[in-house]
Protein backbone atom coordinates (compact mmCIF):
# COMPACT_ATOMS: atom_id res chain seq x y z
CA UNK A 1 0.00 0.00 0.00
CA UNK A 2 2.77 2.47 0.89
CA UNK A 3 4.55 1.84 -2.41
CA UNK A 4 1.34 2.44 -4.34
CA UNK A 5 0.70 5.68 -2.49
CA UNK A 6 4.23 6.84 -3.19
CA UNK A 7 3.69 6.20 -6.89
CA UNK A 8 0.36 8.03 -6.82
CA UNK A 9 1.87 11.04 -5.09
CA UNK A 10 4.86 11.17 -7.37
CA UNK A 11 2.71 10.98 -10.48
CA UNK A 12 0.04 13.31 -9.15
CA UNK A 13 2.53 16.01 -8.29
CA UNK A 14 4.38 15.73 -11.57
CA UNK A 15 2.03 18.19 -13.24
CA UNK A 16 0.40 15.83 -15.73
CA UNK A 17 -3.09 17.18 -15.00
CA UNK A 18 -4.29 20.48 -16.52
CA UNK A 19 -3.78 23.52 -14.30
CA UNK A 20 -7.55 23.99 -13.99
CA UNK A 21 -9.08 20.61 -14.82
CA UNK A 22 -12.66 19.64 -15.47
CA UNK A 23 -13.95 17.67 -12.47
CA UNK A 24 -16.99 15.43 -12.23
CA UNK A 25 -18.30 13.89 -9.02
CA UNK A 26 -20.68 11.02 -9.79
CA UNK A 27 -22.64 9.48 -6.96
CA UNK A 28 -25.10 6.63 -6.66
CA UNK A 29 -27.74 6.24 -4.00
CA UNK A 30 -27.84 3.14 -1.80
CA UNK A 31 -25.01 1.36 -3.63
CA UNK A 32 -23.09 -1.34 -1.80
CA UNK A 33 -19.48 -1.71 -2.86
CA UNK A 34 -19.73 -5.49 -2.89
CA UNK A 35 -22.33 -5.43 -5.67
CA UNK A 36 -19.81 -4.14 -8.22
CA UNK A 37 -17.53 -6.47 -10.15
CA UNK A 38 -14.50 -4.33 -9.32
CA UNK A 39 -15.19 -5.16 -5.65
CA UNK A 40 -15.63 -8.87 -6.25
CA UNK A 41 -19.30 -9.25 -7.18
CA UNK A 42 -19.80 -12.18 -9.59
CA UNK A 43 -23.14 -11.01 -11.02
CA UNK A 44 -21.78 -8.97 -13.95
CA UNK A 45 -24.05 -6.06 -13.01
CA UNK A 46 -21.45 -3.30 -13.48
CA UNK A 47 -19.47 -3.62 -16.75
CA UNK A 48 -19.18 0.16 -17.25
CA UNK A 49 -17.92 0.82 -13.74
CA UNK A 50 -15.61 -2.18 -13.94
CA UNK A 51 -14.04 -0.77 -17.11
CA UNK A 52 -13.72 2.60 -15.43
CA UNK A 53 -12.15 0.99 -12.35
CA UNK A 54 -9.50 -0.68 -14.50
CA UNK A 55 -8.06 2.77 -15.21
CA UNK A 56 -8.77 4.28 -11.80
CA UNK A 57 -7.46 4.23 -8.27
CA UNK A 58 -9.82 1.94 -6.34
CA UNK A 59 -10.25 2.46 -2.60
CA UNK A 60 -11.07 -0.88 -1.00
CA UNK A 61 -12.03 0.53 2.40
CA UNK A 62 -14.30 3.57 2.18
CA UNK A 63 -17.15 4.22 4.63
CA UNK A 64 -19.89 6.82 4.63
CA UNK A 65 -20.19 8.93 7.76
CA UNK A 66 -23.96 8.59 8.18
CA UNK A 67 -26.04 6.00 6.24
CA UNK A 68 -28.67 8.55 5.22
CA UNK A 69 -28.66 10.54 1.98
CA UNK A 70 -28.90 14.13 3.24
CA UNK A 71 -26.50 13.77 6.19
CA UNK A 72 -24.03 11.70 4.16
CA UNK A 73 -23.79 14.29 1.40
CA UNK A 74 -23.62 17.09 3.96
CA UNK A 75 -20.48 15.44 5.37
CA UNK A 76 -19.14 14.76 1.88
CA UNK A 77 -19.59 18.30 0.56
CA UNK A 78 -18.45 20.18 3.67
CA UNK A 79 -15.86 17.75 5.10
CA UNK A 80 -17.49 18.11 8.50
CA UNK A 81 -19.33 15.61 10.68
CA UNK A 82 -23.04 15.99 10.00
CA UNK A 83 -23.58 16.95 13.64
CA UNK A 84 -21.53 20.10 12.94
CA UNK A 85 -23.58 21.04 9.90
CA UNK A 86 -27.04 20.60 11.44
CA UNK A 87 -27.95 18.09 8.71
CA UNK A 88 -28.33 15.01 10.88
CA UNK A 89 -31.55 13.74 9.28
CA UNK A 90 -33.14 13.94 5.87
CA UNK A 91 -35.11 17.18 5.77
CA UNK A 92 -32.58 19.16 7.80
CA UNK A 93 -30.39 21.36 5.57
CA UNK A 94 -26.76 22.32 6.04
CA UNK A 95 -26.63 25.44 8.19
CA UNK A 96 -25.87 28.74 6.43
CA UNK A 97 -22.29 29.94 6.42
CA UNK A 98 -20.63 26.53 6.22
CA UNK A 99 -18.54 26.45 3.02
CA UNK A 100 -19.14 23.67 0.51
CA UNK A 101 -16.79 22.29 -2.11
CA UNK A 102 -19.01 23.78 -4.85
CA UNK A 103 -18.73 27.26 -3.35
CA UNK A 104 -14.96 27.01 -3.08
CA UNK A 105 -14.58 25.84 -6.69
CA UNK A 106 -17.05 28.43 -7.98
CA UNK A 107 -15.13 31.18 -6.22
CA UNK A 108 -11.89 29.84 -7.76
CA UNK A 109 -13.31 30.17 -11.29
CA UNK A 110 -15.04 26.87 -12.06
CA UNK A 111 -18.43 26.68 -13.74
CA UNK A 112 -20.54 24.56 -11.40
CA UNK A 113 -23.58 22.44 -12.14
CA UNK A 114 -25.49 19.66 -10.44
CA UNK A 115 -28.04 17.14 -11.72
CA UNK A 116 -30.19 15.72 -8.95
CA UNK A 117 -32.52 12.75 -8.96
CA UNK A 118 -34.18 12.44 -5.54
CA UNK A 119 -36.52 14.60 -3.51
CA UNK A 120 -34.28 14.19 -0.47
CA UNK A 121 -31.70 16.37 -2.24
CA UNK A 122 -34.11 19.12 -3.24
CA UNK A 123 -32.37 22.41 -2.50
CA UNK A 124 -34.60 23.54 0.35
CA UNK A 125 -34.37 20.15 2.06
CA UNK A 126 -30.59 19.71 2.01
CA UNK A 127 -29.03 23.15 1.48
CA UNK A 128 -26.43 21.67 -0.87
CA UNK A 129 -27.37 23.82 -3.86
CA UNK A 130 -25.05 26.55 -2.56
CA UNK A 131 -22.22 27.19 -4.98
CA UNK A 132 -23.87 25.61 -8.01
CA UNK A 133 -24.64 27.93 -10.91
CA UNK A 134 -27.10 25.28 -12.09
CA UNK A 135 -28.88 22.99 -9.64
CA UNK A 136 -31.07 20.85 -11.85
CA UNK A 137 -33.80 19.36 -9.67
CA UNK A 138 -36.56 19.33 -12.27
CA UNK A 139 -37.90 15.78 -12.32
CA UNK A 140 -41.36 14.28 -12.36
CA UNK A 141 -40.99 10.50 -12.29
CA UNK A 142 -43.81 9.00 -10.24
CA UNK A 143 -43.28 6.34 -7.61
CA UNK A 144 -46.19 3.93 -7.22
CA UNK A 145 -48.13 6.19 -9.59
CA UNK A 146 -48.77 8.94 -7.05
CA UNK A 147 -45.63 10.91 -6.18
CA UNK A 148 -42.78 12.43 -8.16
CA UNK A 149 -39.76 12.04 -5.86
CA UNK A 150 -37.11 10.83 -8.28
CA UNK A 151 -35.57 10.81 -11.74
CA UNK A 152 -34.47 7.45 -13.23
CA UNK A 153 -30.92 6.86 -14.42
CA UNK A 154 -31.75 7.30 -18.10
CA UNK A 155 -33.17 10.77 -17.44
CA UNK A 156 -30.27 11.66 -15.16
CA UNK A 157 -27.76 10.90 -17.89
CA UNK A 158 -29.80 12.82 -20.47
CA UNK A 159 -29.90 15.86 -18.17
CA UNK A 160 -26.18 15.60 -17.39
CA UNK A 161 -25.29 15.43 -21.07
CA UNK A 162 -27.42 18.51 -21.68
CA UNK A 163 -25.62 20.41 -18.92
CA UNK A 164 -22.27 19.40 -20.40
CA UNK A 165 -23.33 20.69 -23.84
CA UNK A 166 -24.60 23.98 -22.41
CA UNK A 167 -21.62 24.77 -20.18
CA UNK A 168 -19.34 27.74 -20.99
CA UNK A 169 -16.75 26.56 -23.47
CA UNK A 170 -13.87 28.60 -22.03
CA UNK A 171 -14.31 27.71 -18.35
CA UNK A 172 -13.43 24.52 -16.46
CA UNK A 173 -16.39 22.80 -14.87
CA UNK A 174 -17.17 21.08 -11.62
CA UNK A 175 -20.22 18.87 -11.94
CA UNK A 176 -22.08 16.66 -9.49
CA UNK A 177 -24.37 14.03 -10.97
CA UNK A 178 -26.42 11.87 -8.61
CA UNK A 179 -28.22 8.66 -9.58
CA UNK A 180 -31.07 7.58 -7.28
CA UNK A 181 -30.90 4.00 -8.54
CA UNK A 182 -30.74 1.51 -6.83
CA UNK A 183 -32.84 2.98 -4.01
CA UNK A 184 -35.89 0.99 -2.89
CA UNK A 185 -38.40 -0.04 -4.00
CA UNK A 186 -36.18 -2.00 -6.37
CA UNK A 187 -37.49 -2.54 -9.88
CA UNK A 188 -36.69 -5.34 -12.30
CA UNK A 189 -35.40 -3.85 -15.57
CA UNK A 190 -35.81 -6.75 -17.97
CA UNK A 191 -33.02 -5.52 -20.25
CA UNK A 192 -30.75 -5.57 -17.20
CA UNK A 193 -31.13 -8.81 -15.29
CA UNK A 194 -27.72 -10.02 -14.04
CA UNK A 195 -29.23 -13.01 -12.23
CA UNK A 196 -31.01 -14.21 -15.36
CA UNK A 197 -33.48 -16.34 -13.42
CA UNK A 198 -37.29 -16.17 -13.51
CA UNK A 199 -38.57 -14.43 -10.41
CA UNK A 200 -40.99 -17.26 -9.65
CA UNK A 201 -38.05 -19.65 -9.20
CA UNK A 202 -36.50 -17.48 -6.48
CA UNK A 203 -37.30 -17.20 -2.81
CA UNK A 204 -38.84 -13.90 -1.66
CA UNK A 205 -35.48 -12.67 -0.35
CA UNK A 206 -33.69 -13.75 -3.52
CA UNK A 207 -36.27 -11.83 -5.56
CA UNK A 208 -35.42 -8.67 -3.64
CA UNK A 209 -31.70 -9.17 -4.21
CA UNK A 210 -32.24 -9.92 -7.90
CA UNK A 211 -34.22 -6.70 -8.33
CA UNK A 212 -31.51 -4.77 -6.50
CA UNK A 213 -28.89 -6.21 -8.89
CA UNK A 214 -31.10 -5.21 -11.83
CA UNK A 215 -31.24 -1.62 -10.54
CA UNK A 216 -27.44 -1.59 -10.22
CA UNK A 217 -27.09 -2.85 -13.80
CA UNK A 218 -29.53 -0.24 -15.14
CA UNK A 219 -27.68 2.57 -13.36
CA UNK A 220 -24.33 1.22 -14.56
CA UNK A 221 -25.47 1.23 -18.19
CA UNK A 222 -26.63 4.83 -18.02
CA UNK A 223 -23.50 5.90 -16.15
CA UNK A 224 -21.49 4.34 -18.97
CA UNK A 225 -23.19 6.69 -21.45
CA UNK A 226 -22.12 9.65 -19.34
CA UNK A 227 -18.53 8.49 -18.92
CA UNK A 228 -18.20 7.90 -22.66
CA UNK A 229 -19.25 11.49 -23.40
CA UNK A 230 -16.88 13.32 -21.04
CA UNK A 231 -14.19 15.66 -22.40
CA UNK A 232 -10.69 14.15 -22.41
CA UNK A 233 -8.73 14.37 -19.16
CA UNK A 234 -11.82 15.02 -17.04
CA UNK A 235 -11.16 14.08 -13.43
CA UNK A 236 -13.87 11.67 -12.27
CA UNK A 237 -14.63 10.59 -8.73
CA UNK A 238 -17.34 7.97 -8.20
CA UNK A 239 -18.84 7.02 -4.85
CA UNK A 240 -22.15 6.39 -3.06
CA UNK A 241 -23.93 8.06 -0.18
CA UNK A 242 -24.37 4.79 1.75
CA UNK A 243 -24.92 1.09 1.32
CA UNK A 244 -27.97 -1.08 1.92
CA UNK A 245 -28.84 -4.02 4.10
CA UNK A 246 -30.34 -6.85 2.07
CA UNK A 247 -31.62 -8.85 5.05
CA UNK A 248 -28.29 -8.97 6.89
CA UNK A 249 -29.06 -8.79 10.60
CA UNK A 250 -32.71 -9.33 9.62
CA UNK A 251 -32.94 -5.82 8.23
CA UNK A 252 -33.85 -4.48 4.80
CA UNK A 253 -32.92 -0.88 4.05
CA UNK A 254 -30.60 1.73 5.50
CA UNK A 255 -30.41 4.56 7.97
CA UNK A 256 -31.23 2.76 11.19
CA UNK A 257 -28.13 0.57 11.55
CA UNK A 258 -24.38 1.14 11.30
CA UNK A 259 -23.27 -2.32 10.21
CA UNK A 260 -20.83 -2.49 7.30
CA UNK A 261 -23.52 -3.32 4.72
CA UNK A 262 -24.98 0.15 5.40
CA UNK A 263 -21.62 1.92 5.61
CA UNK A 264 -19.20 0.48 3.04
CA UNK A 265 -19.32 2.28 -0.31
CA UNK A 266 -17.29 2.24 -3.52
CA UNK A 267 -14.75 4.98 -4.17
CA UNK A 268 -13.08 5.18 -7.58
CA UNK A 269 -10.86 8.05 -8.71
CA UNK A 270 -9.53 8.70 -12.20
CA UNK A 271 -7.30 11.70 -12.87
CA UNK A 272 -4.47 12.46 -15.27
CA UNK A 273 -1.23 11.56 -13.56
CA UNK A 274 -2.82 9.29 -10.95
CA UNK A 275 -1.58 5.73 -11.20
CA UNK A 276 -4.40 3.14 -11.49
CA UNK A 277 -4.42 0.44 -8.86
CA UNK A 278 -5.90 -0.42 -5.50
CA UNK A 279 -5.31 0.93 -2.03
CA UNK A 280 -6.42 -0.06 1.44
CA UNK A 281 -6.22 3.49 2.79
CA UNK A 282 -9.04 3.88 5.34
CA UNK A 283 -11.18 6.47 3.55
CA UNK A 284 -14.49 8.10 4.47
CA UNK A 285 -17.06 10.41 2.94
CA UNK A 286 -15.60 13.51 4.60
CA UNK A 287 -12.45 12.99 2.52
CA UNK A 288 -14.23 13.71 -0.77
CA UNK A 289 -14.22 17.53 -0.50
CA UNK A 290 -10.51 17.99 0.36
CA UNK A 291 -9.54 15.41 -2.26
CA UNK A 292 -11.53 17.21 -4.97
CA UNK A 293 -10.07 20.55 -3.90
CA UNK A 294 -6.57 19.08 -3.95
CA UNK A 295 -7.08 17.80 -7.47
CA UNK A 296 -8.19 21.29 -8.49
CA UNK A 297 -5.28 22.98 -6.72
CA UNK A 298 -7.69 24.92 -4.48
CA UNK A 299 -7.11 25.26 -0.74
CA UNK A 300 -9.49 23.48 1.60
CA UNK A 301 -11.61 25.60 3.91
CA UNK A 302 -10.31 26.06 7.46
CA UNK A 303 -11.72 23.46 9.80
CA UNK A 304 -12.40 20.75 7.22
CA UNK A 305 -11.99 17.42 8.99
CA UNK A 306 -11.36 15.06 6.09
CA UNK A 307 -8.07 14.26 4.36
CA UNK A 308 -6.85 14.75 0.81
CA UNK A 309 -6.54 11.07 -0.02
CA UNK A 310 -3.82 11.63 -2.62
CA UNK A 311 -1.60 14.22 -0.98
CA UNK A 312 -2.22 13.59 2.72
CA UNK A 313 -3.50 10.03 2.95
CA UNK A 314 -4.40 8.82 6.43
CA UNK A 315 -2.41 6.05 8.04
CA UNK A 316 -3.65 2.55 8.67
CA UNK A 317 -4.23 3.45 12.33
CA UNK A 318 -6.88 6.04 11.49
CA UNK A 319 -10.00 6.04 13.66
CA UNK A 320 -13.24 6.55 11.76
CA UNK A 321 -16.43 7.56 13.55
CA UNK A 322 -19.93 6.84 12.25
CA UNK A 323 -23.42 7.47 13.52
CA UNK A 324 -27.03 7.51 12.44
CA UNK A 325 -30.14 9.32 13.52
CA UNK A 326 -32.68 7.35 11.49
CA UNK A 327 -35.04 8.49 8.75
CA UNK A 328 -36.42 11.97 8.22
CA UNK A 329 -37.66 14.56 10.68
CA UNK A 330 -41.47 14.25 11.00
CA UNK A 331 -43.63 17.14 9.86
CA UNK A 332 -45.16 17.84 13.26
CA UNK A 333 -45.00 21.17 15.09
CA UNK A 334 -42.44 21.06 17.87
CA UNK A 335 -41.53 17.40 17.28
CA UNK A 336 -39.40 18.25 14.28
CA UNK A 337 -37.19 20.66 16.21
CA UNK A 338 -37.03 18.33 19.21
CA UNK A 339 -35.80 15.44 17.06
CA UNK A 340 -33.52 17.75 15.10
CA UNK A 341 -31.55 18.35 18.28
CA UNK A 342 -31.70 14.75 19.52
CA UNK A 343 -28.65 12.55 19.62
CA UNK A 344 -27.90 9.60 17.37
CA UNK A 345 -29.61 6.24 17.77
CA UNK A 346 -26.35 4.39 17.02
CA UNK A 347 -22.69 5.40 17.07
CA UNK A 348 -19.59 3.53 16.04
CA UNK A 349 -15.81 3.69 15.77
CA UNK A 350 -13.58 1.61 13.50
CA UNK A 351 -9.88 1.34 14.34
CA UNK A 352 -7.12 -1.22 13.72
CA UNK A 353 -9.53 -3.73 12.21
CA UNK A 354 -11.97 -3.60 15.15
CA UNK A 355 -15.39 -1.98 15.23
CA UNK A 356 -17.40 -0.88 18.25
CA UNK A 357 -21.10 -0.10 17.86
CA UNK A 358 -22.96 1.64 20.65
CA UNK A 359 -26.75 1.93 20.64
CA UNK A 360 -28.67 4.70 22.37
CA UNK A 361 -28.86 2.67 25.60
CA UNK A 362 -25.07 2.14 25.42
CA UNK A 363 -25.42 -1.52 24.50
CA UNK A 364 -22.03 -2.43 23.02
CA UNK A 365 -21.22 -4.66 20.07
CA UNK A 366 -17.59 -5.37 19.14
CA UNK A 367 -16.49 -7.05 15.92
CA UNK A 368 -13.14 -8.05 14.43
CA UNK A 369 -13.77 -7.12 10.81
CA UNK A 370 -10.86 -9.13 9.41
CA UNK A 371 -12.14 -12.38 10.90
CA UNK A 372 -15.85 -11.54 10.87
CA UNK A 373 -16.69 -9.18 7.99
CA UNK A 374 -20.40 -9.98 8.35
CA UNK A 375 -20.38 -8.75 11.96
CA UNK A 376 -22.01 -11.90 13.29
CA UNK A 377 -19.93 -12.58 16.43
CA UNK A 378 -20.14 -9.96 19.16
CA UNK A 379 -16.79 -10.03 20.97
CA UNK A 380 -17.64 -7.39 23.57
CA UNK A 381 -17.94 -9.96 26.34
CA UNK A 382 -14.39 -11.27 26.00
CA UNK A 383 -12.61 -8.05 24.94
CA UNK A 384 -13.46 -5.71 27.82
CA UNK A 385 -10.20 -3.77 27.53
CA UNK A 386 -10.63 -3.15 23.82
CA UNK A 387 -14.25 -2.11 24.34
CA UNK A 388 -13.19 0.39 27.01
CA UNK A 389 -10.47 1.90 24.81
CA UNK A 390 -12.76 2.27 21.80
CA UNK A 391 -15.55 3.62 23.96
CA UNK A 392 -13.19 6.26 25.36
CA UNK A 393 -12.24 7.25 21.80
CA UNK A 394 -15.88 7.42 20.73
CA UNK A 395 -16.91 9.48 23.74
CA UNK A 396 -13.96 11.85 23.25
CA UNK A 397 -14.89 12.37 19.59
CA UNK A 398 -18.51 13.00 20.55
CA UNK A 399 -17.51 15.55 23.18
CA UNK A 400 -15.18 17.38 20.79
CA UNK A 401 -17.77 17.49 18.01
CA UNK A 402 -20.79 18.93 19.74
CA UNK A 403 -23.27 20.73 17.48
CA UNK A 404 -22.19 24.35 17.20
CA UNK A 405 -25.73 25.75 16.99
CA UNK A 406 -29.32 24.54 16.79
CA UNK A 407 -29.77 22.96 13.35
CA UNK A 408 -31.65 24.76 10.62
CA UNK A 409 -35.17 23.60 9.85
CA UNK A 410 -36.47 23.37 6.31
CA UNK A 411 -40.09 24.28 5.71
CA UNK A 412 -41.59 21.02 4.51
CA UNK A 413 -44.91 21.23 2.72
CA UNK A 414 -47.32 18.34 2.20
CA UNK A 415 -45.64 17.35 -1.07
CA UNK A 416 -42.22 17.19 0.61
CA UNK A 417 -43.56 14.99 3.40
CA UNK A 418 -45.30 12.63 0.96
CA UNK A 419 -42.19 12.38 -1.22
CA UNK A 420 -39.94 11.56 1.73
CA UNK A 421 -42.42 8.94 2.92
CA UNK A 422 -42.49 7.35 -0.53
CA UNK A 423 -38.70 7.01 -0.29
CA UNK A 424 -39.03 5.20 3.02
CA UNK A 425 -38.22 8.11 5.34
CA UNK A 426 -41.62 8.56 6.93
CA UNK A 427 -40.72 7.63 10.49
Amino acid sequence: MNRLLALVLAAGLAGAAPARPNILLVTADTLRADHLGCYGAPSGASPALDRFAAGALVFDDCLCNVPLTGPSFAAMMTSLPSRLTGATRNGLPVAPGIPTVAELLRDAGWHTFCVQSTWTLKAKLCGLDRGFAVYDQDFHHRRWGVMSPERPASAVTDAALRRLRERPADTPFFGWVHYIDPHAPYRMHHRFDPWGKPQNTLSPREQVRARYASEVAFMDHELGRLLDALPPDTIVVFTADHGESLFEHNYLGHGRRVYQDNLRVPLLLSAPGTVPGRTGVPAQGMDIAPTLLGLAGVAAAPGMCGRDLLRQPPGADRKRFVETYGGAVPHLPGVRQLLAGAGPSHRGVIADGWKLILSGDRHAELFCLADDPGEERNRAGDEAGRVAALLDALDAWTQSNRPLAPPAEAALDAEDVAALRSLGYGR
